[in-house]
């Protein structure tokens, strides 16, 4: 249960967006220096944004350097330029550095600073973003969460300004392996934008549609047949999926009507969800249909709106072997023709087979170092198949591995099942031959005497 449980965590981390190592140029002080220094500090901003490291880094020393007599003078303020050589040390994937400054320019600053005020949250969120980035999760998620007091003690316990810092928590949980933490900050998260926005506000759209994406996503990483506990979890986050996206559809009713285009999305959405639910697909259809009727019957809709939308049905035709595909597919194709920028469109769209479903499995995992790989070394499978008209997968054949035929076996199952949108050629539905695909592995552990000794 332990493993299974990490799996989906890792699984669930690959589909939300991961942080960039760039992050902590967001938390960079602009604190009023003289015209030279000033100047100094802009060129190295402008260095730092541009991933300009070496440069910026020489800047902000210089900077360091000339700012010396501030220690007593204004410690405060000789803090702040420290931070800010630290974080583009950080930025630079200078991590253990980039701390190490950090840490120092926050001591500095917590000289005349009292504990909640908010000149500490930058320090703060750098410090624990380049934590975040050295895998020091429980300590990340302990500087987040003091930067999220701060805000809590300044403007309330549903201040927006701590969004950010509820996402990177919701981050840090789940690279813990604590996805239930991870769905308590996301549900705060939706109070909090309640609280500054109204609770039928068209600013809530945003979070409602990145809630049901994620719990959405959440779902999936669970089995549908497996304990009745792990049935009841999963069928937990479909319902808060499916919940965001209702309440989406329904503020954009009250306040446009139940034709308006801007419905397309949230519906969209909601077939997504209800797709990789798996036993709510008659439900995505309908959502799917509507969508779809809403474009045709709307005047302000343009080609490329009318063929996404049957697109999107041709799309749940194919993962639900239902035989309509292939004319909804070429009934958008026909609407694409109309001018030389949609025939370019539907170039894009239909020149190469597209994976629909499952969604592609970034890396699998594997418990062992297998005995044919060194440890470095990248774990793969390479296949050749081809994809039919109907967009099922055939003729497998393994290339080249170097992971044990346990994995092979494992892999052939899982590619039988992909489903994918197939290419359109002058207007005919055709078979791609020989599709090239590789699968890398990660070790969960590495090998261990035992391993090599049972071998």
């Amino acid at each position: 249960m332990r493993t299974l449980k990490l799996l989906a965590c890792l699984t669930l981390l690959f589909s939300v967006q991961a942080q960039s190592d760039e992050d902590t140029l967001n938390y960079l002080y602009r604190p009023s220096l003289s015209d030279d220094a000033q100047n100094m500090m802009n060129r190295m901003f402008l260095h730092a944004r541009n991933a300009e490291f070496e440069e910026a880094l020489t800047l902000s020393q210089t900077l360091l350097d000339g700012a010396e007599p501030l220690q007593q003078l204004d410690p405060e303020l000789y803090g702040q330029i420290m931070v800010n050589h630290g974080i583009v040390q950080s930025a630079s994937l200078q991590y253990e550095l980039g701390l190490s400054i950090i840490d120092r320019g926050l001591g500095y600053i917590e000289q005349k600073a009292n504990p909640f005020d908010k000149k500490l949250i930058n320090a703060l969120m750098a410090k624990a973003i380049t934590e975040m980035s050295m895998g020091q999760m429980g300590t990340a998620e302990d500087t987040f969460r003091r930067a999220q007091h701060i805000t809590h003690r300044q403007d309330g316990v549903y201040s927006k300004e701590q969004m950010i810092m509820v996402n990177y928590l919701t981050a840090t949980s789940l690279r813990r392996g604590a996805p239930r933490d991870a769905d308590t900050q996301q549900l705060f998260s939706l109070k909090v934008a309640e609280q500054a926005y109204g609770a039928n506000s068209e600013d809530l759209l945003p979070i409602l549609s990145r809630l049901g994406s994620y719990f959405a996503s959440r779902g999936s990483t669970l089995p549908i047949m497996f304990s009745s506990e792990m049935r009841m979890e999963r069928d937990r986050l479909f319902k808060n999926s499916i919940s965001m996206y209702d309440r989406s559809i329904d503020i954009l009713e009250q306040t446009y009507g139940e034709n308006d285009l801007r419905l397309v999305q949230p519906l969209r959405g909601l077939a997504s969800a209800r797709m990789l639910q798996i036993t709510g697909r008659r439900y995505a259809e309908e959502a799917l249909q509507r969508s779809l009727a809403i474009v045709s019957s709307n005047p302000d809709s343009d080609p490329g709106d009318h063929a996404q939308a049957l697109i999107d049905l041709g799309d749940l035709y194919i993962i639900t072997s239902d035989a309509r595909a292939t004319d909804t597919y070429l009934a958008a194709w026909e609407i694409l023709q109309a001018s030389p920028e949609t025939r370019q469109m539907a170039n894009r769209i239909f020149d190469t087979p597209i994976r629909l479903f499952p969604r592609e499995d970034r890396v699998l995992f594997i418990d062992r170092m297998p005995d044919a790989a060194e440890p470095g070394d990248a774990l793969y499978i390479d296949l050749t198949y081809n994809i039919t008209t109907g967009g099922r997968v055939e003729g497998i054949r393994v290339v080249d591995r170097n992971v044990p035929n346990e994995q092979v076996r494992m892999l052939r199952t899982r590619v039988k099942d992909l489903r994918y949108r197939p290419r359109i050629e002058a207007g005919e539905v055709v078979q791609t031959e020989a599709v090239e695909f590789r699968q890398l592995f990660q070790l969960l552990r590495p090998r261990t005497m035992n391993d090599d000794s049972n071998a």
